[in-house]
């Protein structure tokens, strides 16, 4: 985050700084008062905060504002209400000083990380997290067809943006998606910033078209996220939304990616 200087719209307050790192983590419980010190701090009433691009407003559980601090020519923010809205708890060890950060949902967390490798086309780091006994699968539409591109771990990792693979076939005329790499992923994979997908569901179909999804038969005893872009053009009636579904299995206790399954409105 940027760093801003105080100025005439910014309010000056002086407090204890375990008070502050209290009411960040720990829902006001008190700090032992060794190691604390009293600065001098800022309150920046106007920063605004978004959260997958909807508008974001940290506060206590009694719904009282958390603004941002700015505190020696850097920007902070309430730690507590920002990890809690991205799903990872928040706790405070009083008899040890320790604050206890946890993520509340790994599949969730491993999803988001194989959507940068995607929109990067970090293919090294992606085939880390590939299934090592099913590979992952790429489906263009929400019925995964036999014979979609599978591909193991090693050959993820090998992957070459100009290769040419035979994806399927595209829906209305069923002539073969004949497309490298690079241009499969800018059309069937991250067509959209799904980082910034204003919905997001776990185990759930957020929108579905004329297409029948068959994901569960194509990929037995597995749970999926899905990034969802509702449609925005009144021109098309809701039909230019799509949907990015990654789907999981657990081995060994880690999430494994086994498919990446675009959807969206078909002929």
């Amino acid at each position: 985050m940027s760093n801003r200087k105080p100025g005439s719209a910014l309010r000056r307050k002086t407090f204890a700084a375990g008070v502050v790192l209290a009411v960040i983590f720990s829902g006001g419980a008190a700090f032992a008062a060794g190691g604390a010190a009293a600065v001098t701090a800022y309150i920046n009433g106007s920063l605004r905060m978004t959260y997958n691009g909807a508008e974001f407003k940290p506060a206590e559980a009694d719904g009282s504002g958390l603004p941002a601090l700015i505190y020696n020519d850097r920007t902070y923010l309430p730690a507590r209400a920002l990890a809690e809205k991205a799903g990872v708890y928040v706790g405070y060890d009083s008899a040890s000083s320790e604050v206890i950060l946890k993520s509340e949902n790994e599949l969730l967390d491993r999803a988001n990380l194989v959507l940068h490798y995607l929109k990067y086309r970090d293919f090294v780091q992606l085939s880390a997290v590939v299934s090592r006994g099913r590979g992952v699968t790429f489906s263009p539409y929400a019925f995964v067809e036999d014979g979609a591109v599978t591909l193991t771990a090693d050959k993820v990792k090998a992957l070459d943006t100009a290769g040419k693979y035979t994806w399927g076939a595209y829906d209305g005329s069923g002539n073969p998606i004949e497309l490298c790499v690079g241009d499969y992923f800018d059309r069937f994979v991250y067509d959209r910033d799904f980082i910034q997908a204003p919905k997001i569901g776990t185990d759930t179909f957020i929108q579905t078209g004329n297409t029948i999804s068959n994901l569960d038969e194509a990929f037995p005893d597995t749970r999926f996220v899905e990034y969802n872009f509702p449609g925005d053009n009144p021109d098309y009636g809701g039909a230019d939304w799509a949907s990015l579904r990654l789907v999981f299995e657990k081995t060994g206790g880690e999430w494994l990616i086994v498919g990446v399954v675009h959807d969206c409105w078909t002929i």
